[in-house]
C-alpha cells in the first residue's frame, strides 16, 4: 500500500513501480569518477558521486529518467523504465569534479549547451527552420553548407572525406543527417533541445555527439525522453 503523500508527489504515475535505484559513474578502464553530479528529471535536488562512483535515490519510478551532468559537455539522460540500477561510462579523458555545491547549481541552473524551452525562445528569436533556431545559440555547435550541402558540427572539424555530423535524436527516434532533419521538422513543434558533446552512450553513432530534440507532446507524456 502507498501512502497519500506518495500519490500526491507522483500523481498520474503509477505507483507500484516506486523503488530504490543506484547509480555508478565510471570511466573508460571501469575506475570510479567521483565527485560527478546525478540528478532525477522533474526534482529539483542534484547529488554528488561519492568515492565509489556511487549515488543512490529512493521512490524512482518508471516514468523517471537519470540526468548526468558533465561540465562542457552536458547533460546524458537515461531512462529508468525496467530498471533498479545503471552503470555510466565516461569515455572523456577529461576529469571533472565538482567540489562546490553553490558552483554546481549555477552550472545546471545555466547549461550553455540547451535550450530548454523552445517556444518562448521563438518569441524572442524567429527562426524557419532547425538551422536558423540554432545558429549561433550553443557553443561549439557550428552550422555550414558545403559539398555535402547543409552539415551540423558539435566539434568545429569538417571532413569532406569523412562524416562528422554528431547523431540526432527526435522523441527516441535517430536520425543521422541534419540537413534530413532540418527539412522535415517544425521548429514550432520543438519543447527543448540539448547538445551533447560526449555521446557515448549511444556508441559509435554518438561519436561526434548528440542533439536531442524533444517535442511538445512528447514533453507532457513522462515515458518519452
Amino acid at each position: 500500500m502507498l501512502t497519500s503523500a506518495a500519490q500526491d508527489t507522483q500523481a498520474g504515475i503509477q505507483q507500484d513501480t516506486l523503488r530504490p535505484y543506484s547509480v555508478k559513474v565510471v570511466d573508460s578502464r571501469g575506475k570510479p569518477l567521483p565527485g560527478l553530479v546525478v540528478s532525477v528529471k522533474r526534482r529539483d535536488k542534484a547529488f554528488i558521486t561519492n568515492e565509489k562512483g556511487l549515488v543512490e535515490f529512493e521512490g524512482i519510478s518508471d516514468a523517471d529518467s537519470i540526468i548526468v551532468y558533465l561540465p562542457e559537455i552536458g547533460e546524458t539522460h537515461v531512462p529508468c523504465l525496467g530498471t533498479d540500477s545503471i552503470q555510466v561510462m565516461v569515455r572523456s579523458k577529461k576529469r571533472f569534479r565538482i567540489q562546490d555545491r553553490e558552483k554546481l547549481a549555477n552550472l545546471r541552473a545555466n547549461a550553455s549547451n540547451t535550450i530548454d524551452n523552445v517556444p518562448e525562445f521563438l518569441k524572442r528569436h524567429p527562426a524557419r527552420n532547425l538551422a536558423e533556431l540554432l545558429n549561433g545559440q550553443i557553443p561549439g555547435l557550428f552550422i555550414s553548407t558545403g559539398p555535402r550541402g547543409l552539415t551540423a558540427n558539435i566539434r568545429g572539424i569538417n571532413s569532406i572525406n569523412s562524416g562528422t555530423e554528431p547523431l540526432i535524436v527526435i522523441d527516441g527516434m535517430t536520425y543521422d543527417s541534419f540537413a534530413v532533419v532540418n527539412s522535415f521538422l517544425d521548429v514550432y513543434s520543438i519543447q527543448s533541445i540539448q547538445v551533447q558533446k560526449d555521446g557515448g552512450l549511444y556508441g559509435v553513432r554518438g561519436a561526434n555527439g548528440v542533439i536531442i530534440i524533444t517535442t511538445i507532446g512528447a514533453a507532457s507524456n513522462p515515458l518519452s525522453y
